[in-house]
């Protein structure tokens, strides 16, 4: 497989914009609440030692540009060019690996089934929106 005609400008774009769309969906504007009720038990966030350290956004928006590539790829390979071809490619992606894989942790490690849903979700979003970005730019 050649990773000929990747734009790789659009790959960075998306994972900026995965990054972004998380950081705006676990802040209170969208989500916090439920996710610290679902994921603490509590109203407010405990305070860990190292926790909200730069590598750990770093090792995220890696993972983020991964997620992003790998997804270049699959529109590439599906042939998607337009704006519903994209959006319908990062949703097959999201519910084939990302969202079913979860579930599946969050079942066996006891975790709120809501906690799952406000994580899916977030995942379904972020790759309707690269999907439809990396179809579009090519």
């Amino acid at each position: 497989m050649s990773l000929e005609g990747i734009n790789w400008l659009a790959v960075i774009v998306s994972a900026v914009i995965y990054f972004i769309l998380g950081a705006l969906w676990y802040s209170p504007v969208l989500f916090a609440k439920p996710f610290i009720r679902y994921r603490f038990g509590g109203t407010e966030m405990p305070q860990t030692e190292g926790g909200g350290q730069p590598l750990e956004y770093l090792f995220t928006f890696v993972a983020e540009m991964v997620s992003a590539f790998v997804l270049a790829l699959f529109v590439r390979a599906a042939g998607a060019a337009t704006l519903l071809d994209g959006i319908v490619v990062g949703l097959a992606a999201a519910v084939g690996f990302a969202v079913t894989s979860t579930f599946v942790n969050n079942m066996f490690s006891g975790a709120h089934k809501m906690l799952w849903v406000i994580n899916s979700g977030y995942v379904l979003v972020a790759f309707a929106i690269m999907g439809a970005l990396l179809a579009l730019w090519r």
